[in-house]
């Protein structure tokens, strides 16, 4: 039973709760529907399915998507507009990195969502990058050219976690999800997406990285930096490069 107050509907391994004025029926059978697909779409991605329902919130109240556990909490408005980060949260929820830094986390459910919809339909919110995976690297070197980018820098391939990244989505969360993105993309390309796997679910993070990687962290960001200043400003990421380059 939902919660007093709320609606539901179920579709697949998606229980849906919304409260009457923010979504019609249609509007929530919809995206339940867009929901389950998205699961199974990342559950392949990440070599694992499961049974268990995932929980969806939708109230016009909300500000921030979140992930706690199997329950995931969207802002209707953008459910309405096709704007949420509904495969980020399901990311999250999924294939959870408990034990890693946020860099870690945050990228690795940004690289997935812009993987999915890529490849398996459904929608990338885009809430901080204007190409998904293709075009990532072009927005950090953007982020890394202004002084907010390099303020959040020392956070992104470290432990540790910008000041202000909830209450100041523009100035902290963007650039620190973008430059994240970049990072686990790169780290995606070189080292295999299955990889990334192993060190999110290693109790160990840094172990688990030079285990699964063959590099350190520290390593591995020395070099996505050197390749973000080689790759220009053209928009091509860097692996796209070293390919065009063959």
């Amino acid at each position: 039973m939902g919660r007093p107050g709320l609606l539901e509907v179920r579709r697949g391994r998606v229980s849906l709760r919304y409260e009457p004025n923010a979504l019609s029926r249609e509007e929530a059978l919809g995206f339940a529907s867009l929901a389950a697909r998205g699961i199974r779409a990342v559950e392949r991605m990440a070599g694992k399915t499961g049974r268990a329902r995932l929980h969806f919130e939708v109230r016009d109240a909300g500000h921030i998507s979140t992930a706690r556990g199997r329950n995931i909490f969207l802002p209707a408005q953008r459910v309405r507009t096709h704007a949420a980060p509904y495969l980020h949260e399901i990311a999250h929820a999924l294939l959870p990195c408990r034990h890693g830094p946020a860099w870690f986390s945050e990228g690795l459910a940004c690289y997935v969502e812009s993987a999915v919809s890529e490849r398996d339909g459904g929608y990338d919110s885009r809430l901080f990058t204007s190409g998904g995976n293709r075009g990532v690297d072009a927005d950090a070197r953007r982020w890394l050219a202004e002084a907010r980018g390099r303020a959040v820098l020392p956070f992104v391939g470290r432990r540790g976690m910008p000041r202000q990244i909830v209450e100041d989505r523009q100035n902290v969360a963007a650039p620190f999800y973008v430059l994240s993105h970049s990072l686990v993309a790169f780290l995606a390309e070189r080292a295999g997406f299955g990889a990334l796997v192993q060190v999110a679910r290693a109790r160990a993070f840094a172990a688990a990285v030079r285990r699964a990687t063959g590099k350190t962290c520290a390593a591995w960001r020395a070099e996505w930096l050197l390749g973000l200043k080689a790759g220009g400003g053209d928009g091509e990421s860097i692996t796209q490069k070293a390919k065009n380059s063959r």
